[in-house]
């Protein structure tokens, strides 16, 4: 007679990742109120849409509109600290 297949915990683990870990996930997702295979198909699609394109070039405008503001604090900063400099060497003057 021949022996039976035993299986082994290191395939008890892989078949517990591949069968129940999706469907765990799928649920989890179901119980948010998520679509879960929208985002699975999301997570594994290979080209990007017209609303991506959309989405980056909004996203561009805003990165640039902070930068552009952050330009202009930094140079605020610099002006406002070489007047606190002044100010200082004036203190250290009067007193010595």
């Amino acid at each position: 007679m021949s022996t039976k297949y035993k299986t082994t915990g290191c395939a008890k683990f892989f078949l517990v990742l591949v069968i129940l870990a999706p469907l765990a996930y799928l649920g989890a997702s179901y119980y948010n109120g998520e679509d879960g295979l929208g985002n699975l198909k999301n997570i594994f699609r290979s080209g990007t849409t017209v609303e991506d394109n959309e989405t980056d070039a909004e996203e561009i405008y805003k990165l640039k509109n902070q930068v552009s503001k952050f330009k202009k604090d930094a140079e605020f900063f610099e002006k406002e600290m070489q007047r606190l400099e002044k100010d200082l060497e004036a203190c250290q003057n009067a007193k010595g």
